[in-house]
């Protein structure tokens, strides 16, 4: 089949050789696939590992017509006819050929799935208080953990949710997460002791964190890597967006309903997200190219009854094979490649912050300034001003940027292309930090700890999207894997830091408790995106994953 350019109403997307498709096989891909296989104790030379990964490889460019001269040159080949890509004639099938606006209006979708969870998550801080006492709960540890414990599913459901997606794609992973999601949150406003809480707040994160693992995965699919920026930049608004709305509404409840409707809460955002799912039921298409061109596969042999119609990523894998490359990826991913390894730590470390302070918002201005609920849980409007000035200036600039740094770089692109705006944002975090702990501290007119939320929510937003487009940059093929590592990540971070919350403020006051977060986020907020911006290419290169990606599903 011919390799052309596939014309939208938008204008040419290039679409790629099959072999731009394919990732290498790392050592541990071929160490999985060879424990499922051969008797234990068996070792796998890394060495052989290489070699199967650029025999796999040389095998599938004669199957698509090419193979490489003495000369360095390619010469044609006679293209297999049974290998199925995607032509001329799929502008209506290939999601990067479909037009801009309706990219933009999945990305859409996709992040109002991602928007229920973090919502949830968040939104019953202003009814703590009303909990331990309904619940008779002493303890600042238990407390918390009635609002971290979603947080905590964060680090156990990237594992199945990524490689899930990655196998049977986003679409109906998304739609079934999310009736879960529906059903355990429905259940939290019906809990009648703090243990069936967390339970039910465990499990209601479990299934809400499907849409943040997958959704960079989608903006993967879905955009080349110089418009990336705005896509991610209003996807990435949800997950950041949704703990700083939840208190607000929930606030006025208590203040306006009375405690005994903090039931409402819950079931508040349930009826939100009823709206949203049904929504996404009717307008969600599947986005993920293996499984698309496996369709296609599917009904070309059902078609012709030839069964030797196939793609690139057709694999023969058993249950076993597949279930360890599936679920063990995102951690493999974390603990083996360099370069996921520094921004999953990096970007967690600033999450971990942003739901420290948002856990302590609504207590500090009732405590410090006496204010009522309602208006204690309006402050979060200066987080959600901060996420929305940063995201949607910093997206574009981000664009703009990148497409500047490789016109200079001879058209060549480049993931670190896009960590210029992390540089210029490091120092945000730390300062609005400082801001904020010492002006409520000495009780300073609110809106001088609003500036400081402001600042310091404009450098955690920089975070938040640039990070995970560098690593949808970087690994685009297993952008969800990569994705999963990163929530993994945050949610280590997002679950254990509002339980040391109380008592590092208890002992060391606003002022000296937000000295020490300022400190931590400088000392790896400052140097890390330079480290990246210049050894972050040798980093990928150390990764078999990542050395192509600027070609895998680009």
């Amino acid at each position: 089949m011919a390799w052309e350019n596939v014309k939208s109403s938008e204008g040419f997307h290039p679409t790629r050789r099959p072999t731009d498709y394919l990732p290498e096989l790392g050592p541990w891909d071929v160490a999985l696939t060879n424990e499922a296989q051969s008797p234990e104790g068996t070792e796998v030379n890394n060495e052989e590992a290489n070699i199967e990964s650029k025999s796999h490889r040389s095998s599938l460019e004669e199957e698509q017509g090419q193979s490489m001269g003495i000369d360095g040159k390619e010469h044609p080949k006679e293209v297999n006819p049974l290998l199925v890509t995607w032509d001329e004639n799929d502008a209506h099938e290939n999601p990067r050929a479909w037009k801009s606006s309706y990219r933009m209006f999945l990305v859409f979708v996709v992040s109002c799935y991602t928007f229920l969870s973090p919502l949830s998550s968040t939104a019953n801080v202003p009814a703590l208080d009303v909990l331990k006492r309904e619940f008779n709960v002493d303890s600042f540890v238990i407390g918390n953990m009635m609002m971290s414990a979603s947080m905590l599913a964060f680090v156990v459901g990237p594992s199945f949710y990524a490689p899930l997606s990655e196998r049977y794609g986003r679409k109906y992973i998304l739609q079934v997460a999310n009736v879960l999601f529906l059903i355990f949150n429905v259940c939290c406003g019906l809990a009648k002791n703090s243990s069936t809480m967390i339970v039910l707040r465990f499990f209601a994160g479990l299934a809400g964190v499907a849409p943040v693992t997958i959704g960079p995965g989608v903006v993967a699919d879905l955009f080349e890597p110089e418009e990336r920026g705005t896509a991610m930049s209003m996807y990435t608004l949800s997950p950041i967006l949704g703990p700083c709305v939840g208190p607000i509404y929930a606030g006025w409840i208590i203040q306006a309903y009375g405690e005994d409707k903090w039931p409402w809460i819950f079931w508040a955002s349930t009826m939100f997200s009823g709206v949203v799912t049904v929504f996404g039921l009717f307008v969600l298409k599947e986005t993920y190219t293996p499984v698309l061109l496996e369709r296609k596969a599917k009904k070309l042999r059902k078609e012709t009854g030839n069964d030797g119609y196939h793609t690139i990523f057709t694999q023969k894998e058993t249950l076993g094979q597949r279930v360890l490359h599936g679920l063990l990826r995102p951690p493999i991913f974390y603990f083996t490649q360099p370069v996921i390894f520094v921004v999953c730590t990096y970007q967690a470390l600033m999450f971990g912050c942003q739901y420290l302070l948002l856990a302590s918002f609504s207590r500090v201005f009732k405590e410090e300034y006496g204010e009522p609920p309602g208006i204690a849980s309006l402050h979060y409007i200066a987080m959600v001003l901060g996420f929305l000035v940063a995201g949607q200036a910093g997206g574009r600039w981000t664009d703009w940027n990148y497409r500047r740094l490789k016109a200079k770089n001879g058209g060549v692109g480049k993931p670190e292309f896009k960590l210029p705006l992390l540089i210029a944002t490091g120092i945000f975090m730390p300062a609005g930090l400082l801001l904020y702990g010492w002006t409520v501290e000495y009780h300073i007119h609110w809106i001088v700890p609003d500036i400081g939320i402001f600042i310091l929510a404009c450098g955690a937003r920089a975070t938040m999207f640039i990070s995970p487009l560098y690593l949808a940059d970087s690994v685009t093929m297993y952008a969800a894997s990569a994705s999963g590592a990163a929530v993994m990540t945050r949610g280590v971070f997002s679950f254990t830091f509002p339980l040391f919350a109380p008592n590092m403020y208890d002992a060391l006051g606003q002022g000296w408790g937000n000295s020490v977060l300022a400190l931590v986020t400088a000392c790896l907020g400052l140097p890390a995106p330079f480290i990246l911006y210049k050894y972050g290419e040798r980093l990928r290169l150390r990764s078999s994953y990542s050395k192509r990606g600027m070609t895998l599903m680009t």
